[in-house]
This record gives C-alpha cells, structure tokens and sequence, in this order.
C-alpha cells in the first residue's frame, strides 16, 4: 500500500496565507498527493439543470474541469490544540474537527452504532437535535434551524443501480462550496423570514451557514473529504482573480446558487484519513460578517487501504444564529420570533 510524506511544519496565519509575511510553524504532518478537479477559468457561467426536461437543446450542464495534482495535509495525527492554533476553525480556516456528539451521555453514540441512522424519521427527529447541542457547545450560537441533509454512499459495483437521491447520493469529486452569500441569505429567508434576514443585514444578529459531515459507519479511509483552508483561496486581494465562481442551479421553478472553485497553488488542502464515526467535520458554507467558507471535495486517496468499505457518510446542513443580546443575557435559545 502507499504511503504518505511527510511535509514542511503545518503554517498558521490570521491572515490570508498566501499574501502573509508573519509565518509560525507549528508541527508536522504527513501529505498525500491526489488530483483535485477545479472549475477552469475559461467557464464564465456555470450552470446545472436539477429537472429532466429542461429547455430543448439546453445541456445538463456547460461545467468544464481542470484536475490539478496538489499536497492535501493528513490532520489524523494531530491534536486538537495544535488544529486551533493553526488556526483550523470555523473562523479562520472555515473547517474544524469536532471530537463527539451533542449528547455526551452516550445515547447518541450507541444508537449510531446501532445503525439507527437507518430507521425512517431518526435522523431528523434524535441527530438533528443531537446536532443543535453540538454546534452550541462547540461555536456559541444560540439558535440552529436544519433544514436538510443528505446521505452520499460511495458504490461498489454491485450497488451502481442505486437511484441517486438524498438518500443515496455519490460522493462529489469537484471542488465547491454550497452556498455564495446570496444563497445563504436565500436560505435566511425562505427559512426564518424576512425580519430575522433583515436584522442579520443590520448586524443584529450573526448568522452562520455550516455543514455538519460524519461517516456512518467504520472509518472514512475510502473517497476522504478533503477541505481546503478558507485563507489560501483569493478573494480577489490586490487585483489577483478570484477564486470563487457563483454557479446556477436551475430547478423547474426556482434557482439556487453554490460556489465553484478555481484553481490556484496558493491552496493548502487538508483531511482526516480514517476520520471515525466519533467525529464529524464543520464546513463553513456561508458567515454575514466575512467572506470566511470553506471549498471541499471527496477524492481519491492513493494510501486508502484496499480492504476498505466504500465510504458511507451524512452532512446536515444548518443554519446557525448567533444573538449577542442572548448571549449576554446568559440564554441558551431563541425564541420563535427571534
């Protein structure tokens, strides 16, 4: 089996790396290299049809990708400690490994082994919960709303007839982000209402767009999450092109919006082989006060041992709200009408 490398010490920066002078090193890691698929840059408006009869003559989609080989960095041997000071949080990087569940009594851990994630109803009704204590504890927001998820299972080839659905989903090997900022204020809306997507414009409220991805079964070692860190990738800083390119997706009566990514070898890439189901990974998708957000994508990963189960795995996606008044007040939630 291959193995990986060992790299240069990890480098953390408050600022965008790329264009920081200040560097600290701060620990070593081993890095594997994989082919990451980029949007190219000859692509003005990327666009994807959600619906089968789409206008006549119209393709599915105009994507066109460039795979560019890259060092994505294995944060398996690392501590929690060291990811924080590297900067590897929601904030900074936009990605973070949480240890745990919301439930630190065992109840949702043993139903997880369980497979209850299985069962009609258990995910929305006991993970979604378990999910608003998590994110809670783990980034101080005093309210979530979820309002999806979806199940990706990599197929072996005797499952390729699967209809892929959000239950059953592929994993996706292109390099994006779920939502721009119009998006994420979409979502706002559509989900909480005009007066809460008017006091997060005043900045009143903060709110936050986060998937939440943890393997169902086992351990990831098969088609890993990779996410590359939210301060490598151009915003557009000092004339340099940007590296994000809002893309359509055209349903039969509306149309959402998700960011592609170009390449740029300023992006530093990371993930967590074998990540258990003990853990899960914070996406940043959207924030109302930064341009903080994460690009993510599975990949082939050459050092995946070759007994391994096709990964199976779960992303919640939530909207996440933070009011600094409630805060102060010691609350732990909001109330209905925010």
């Amino acid at each position: 089996m291959p193995t990986a490398t060992l790299t240069e010490p990890i480098v953390a920066t408050s600022t965008p790396i790329a264009s920081s002078s200040a560097k600290n090193l701060l620990f070593k890691a081993p890095t594997v290299k994989a082919k990451i698929n980029y949007l190219d840059r000859s692509v003005e408006k990327p666009f994807l049809y959600l619906y089968p009869d789409r206008p006549e003559g119209e393709p599915e989609n105009n994507f066109v990708y460039s795979s560019q080989e890259v060092q994505i960095t294995d944060l398996r041997r690392t501590t929690p400690e060291e990811r924080e000071r590297s900067g590897f949080n929601t904030r900074q990087a936009g990605f973070q490994i949480v240890d745990g569940w919301g439930d630190q009594g065992g109840k949702t851990a043993k139903a997880w082994e369980e497979r209850r994630w299985d069962e009609k109803g258990w995910i929305e009704s006991e993970y979604y919960a378990d999910i608003d204590l998590l994110m809670k504890r783990e980034l101080g927001v005093t309210s979530t709303f979820i309002f999806d998820h979806t199940v990706r299972k990599r197929r072996s080839a005797s499952d390729q007839h699967l209809p892929d659905d959000a239950e059953n989903r592929k994993p996706v090997q292109q390099a994006h982000c779920d939502q721009s900022r119009k998006a994420g204020e979409n979502r706002i809306l559509k989900h909480l209402g005009e007066e809460v997507l008017e006091k997060v414009k005043r900045g009143e409220l903060h709110a936050q767009l986060v998937n939440v991805w943890r393997p169902l079964r086992g351990e990831a070692w098969d088609t890993p999450l990779a996410f590359a860190d939210s301060r490598t990738v151009s915003r557009g800083e000092d004339g340099k092109p940007l590296d994000w390119k809002p893309s359509e997706l055209k349903y039969k009566t509306w149309s959402g919006e998700t960011l592609a990514i170009h390449s740029n070898p300023d992006h530093r890439w990371y993930y967590y082989s074998g990540l258990p189901t003990s853990k899960s990974v914070f996406l940043k998708c959207y924030d109302s006060e930064t341009e903080t957000r994460t690009p993510h994508t599975a990949f082939e990963d050459p050092t995946t041992p070759e007994d391994s189960e096709p990964r199976w795995s779960i992303e919640v996606r939530v909207l996440a709200i933070t009011d600094p008044k409630l805060k102060q007040a010691g609350g732990g939630a909001l109330p209905s009408s925010l």
